[in-house]
């Protein structure tokens, strides 16, 4: 799978470096995979930093939201447009 995220590789855990083992799509929620695939709004993690990321509150998760919505409003579309796809926006 490809991303839009700047610094994707396919086997770096993209938040620590280490070897990656686990696809995240930046924006949960069961409909939100489907855009985030569609979107290419994914990176490669390790399964330690994944776990983490399930602590929602945890400033990792924040950053990967920002970056998210920068990127797509880089290359995608608009902050309207982003709120209508994921609910809210992050900046």
């Amino acid at each position: 799978m490809e991303s839009l995220i700047p610094g994707y590789e396919h086997d770096v855990c993209f938040l620590c470096g280490g070897r990656a083992s686990e696809t995240h799509h930046i924006f949960e929620g069961i409909g939100r995979r489907k855009i985030c695939d569609k979107q290419k709004l994914v990176v490669r993690l390790c399964w330690r930093c994944h776990d983490k990321l399930h602590d929602t509150s945890c400033p990792e998760m924040q950053y990967l939201h920002e970056l998210g919505q920068k990127v797509y409003e880089e290359k995608i579309g608009t902050r309207e447009q982003f709120r209508q796809d994921y609910i809210r926006s992050y900046l």
